[in-house]
Formats: C-alpha cells, structure tokens, sequence
C-alpha cells in the first residue's frame, strides 16, 4: 500500500438503485404476494365445491359470481390482480434486453389490470351467452387481453428468469409452455361458444370452455407466483453475493479496505455507509 494511497481513500460507487436489493417490504411482501395467489385459487376451488349444479367444465369461473358464495370470486380476481400488479412492478430489475424487460411488465400489467377490472365487474349468470349485460360487456373486454398478456409476459422474460434462477429452469419452461397452450385453447372455445356453439365438446359435455379456462389460470397463476420468487430471490442473493468479493486484493464485505473499518465515514464531501461498492485506485493493492 503506497503512502499516496493512505490519504486518498478508495473512489465509492454508488450502488444503481433497486438493482439486487430487497423488494421494498422485503421477504414479508413477497409472502403477501405468494398468499395471496394462493388464496384467490382456494376461493375458486370452493365456489366450485358449493355450487355442484354449475357445470364446471362448460361454465367459466366468472360465472360463479351469481352463484352461492359467488362473492368469493370476487374477492379472488382482486386478489390475483393485485398480487400480479406487485410482480409487474419488480421486473424493472430482471436482467437481459431493456426492450424485453419493458415488454414483460406491460404485458403482465394488463393481465394484472384486467383481472382486476373483471373482479369489478361481475359476468352475467350461467348460460347467458347472447345477450351480455354492460357489466359483462366489460367484464369480457377486460378478461381477454389479460388472458392473450400473461403468455406474453411469461414469453419474453423467460431467459431473464432463468438467469436469476436456474435451478427452476425446467419448472419456467413448463408453465410457459402451459400459459400459452393453454390460452390459445381457451381463445378457440370462446369463439366457438359465442359465435353460435358450443359445439366443441367432448363426451357428454357440449363444451370444454370452462376446463380449459381453469387449466389456463392456473398456469398463469402458477407462472406469477414463480416470477415472484425468482425476481425477489434475486434481489436478496444478489446483494448477499456482492458482500465478500475481492477486487484487487481487497475485501468488499466486511467494509474493510487497508484493514481498517470505514463505515460512517465521509469523503470528499460524500457519505459512505456501507451500501456503496468501492473502487480501489490503481497501485493501491496489496501484495
């Protein structure tokens, strides 16, 4: 260490703001999110249960609305949308092309808007395809591009949720896959019911539109809810990742630079608090 180098202190960089840091309310907020996708899926699980004379392969889960604890449905459009609305917001961080990373939290923001505007605006009762009611008019205006989104968004982001988290490389894959499978079926019964149908079905069942729309949520939901994990685990590995790394012979995780604590000092009128990666000026390494 050179006698220059003892007076002037390493150069800190300031570390880029939400850049493999903790989501804002932390491991608390990402279980909110996680809780609250899987609380909107048992709310649809139970309508299903209380309801046994809605047919739920030929009705949509809208539809249960009208239904005994329809209030249930609801209370799980919002809360998947609010959920999906959080997510959205983290993948401003995901790693890889700045025009994908915009792509995929569009795109999941409509899906996040839709399923909250269709939770507002409730579908009409079992069986009335012709004629929809202006609630369903919007309820059905909102609901598809949310359904046509979510694919998308799961699409363009998929190699930056692999990078964050490759261990789940083969589970991403899968629920991409089943989100937009899924939804391309989804879309061609819908046409067929309200064109005229239905008349795709299978068995004793004239359609299998209801089927395919619960396959569809789930595998949207499910990808959220891995979306969420990976980007929030992320931020914390990656900050976890940053402490101990050497640069130049230096220690950068303990906050120790010349063996001597820096914490809370200032320079050159700036501040360091720890937060910040430091820079060690040339020749100023330890052999």
């Amino acid at each position: 260490m050179t006698k220059a180098s003892r007076n002037c202190p390493a150069e800190l960089l300031p570390n880029r703001p939400g850049r493999f840091s903790s989501p804002r309310g932390g491991i608390a907020l990402r279980r909110a999110v996680l809780l609250a996708l899987a609380a909107g899926c048992a709310a649809m699980i139970v309508t299903d249960v209380l309801n046994p004379r809605i047919d739920p392969i030929g009705e949509t889960v809208s539809r249960y609305v009208h239904g005994t604890g329809g209030w249930l449905i609801t209370l799980a459009l919002l809360s998947i949308g609010s959920a999906s609305a959080v997510v959205a917001r983290w993948l401003r961080d995901l790693p890889g092309r700045p025009a994908a990373r915009r792509a995929a939290r569009v795109a999941l923001a409509v899906w996040a808007g839709g399923v909250l505007v269709a939770g507002l605006f409730p579908a009409d009762p079992p069986g009335r395809w012709g004629r929809p009611s202006t609630s369903d008019l919007i309820h059905g205006t909102a609901a598809l591009p949310a359904f046509l989104a979510l694919p998308l968004a799961a699409t363009v982001s998929l190699r930056g949720l692999m990078t964050v988290w490759p261990t789940a490389r083969r589970a991403l894959l899968a629920v991409t896959t089943a989100s937009v499978v899924t939804t391309v079926a989804l879309a061609v019964f819908l046409v067929d019911v309200m064109s005229g149908g239905p008349s795709l079905g299978l068995g004793g069942a004239p359609t299998l539109v209801g089927l395919v729309e619960r396959l569809a949520i789930t595998a949207n939901v499910a990808w959220v809810a891995l979306a969420a994990v990976a980007v929030s685990r992320d931020r914390r590995d990656g900050g976890r990742r940053n402490r101990g790394r050497r640069i130049g012979g230096w220690r950068i995780g303990g906050w120790r630079i010349g063996d001597r604590p820096h914490r809370g000092r200032s320079y050159g009128g700036r501040s360091y608090d720890g937060d910040a990666l430091a820079r060690v000026p040339a020749g100023d390494r330890r052999a």
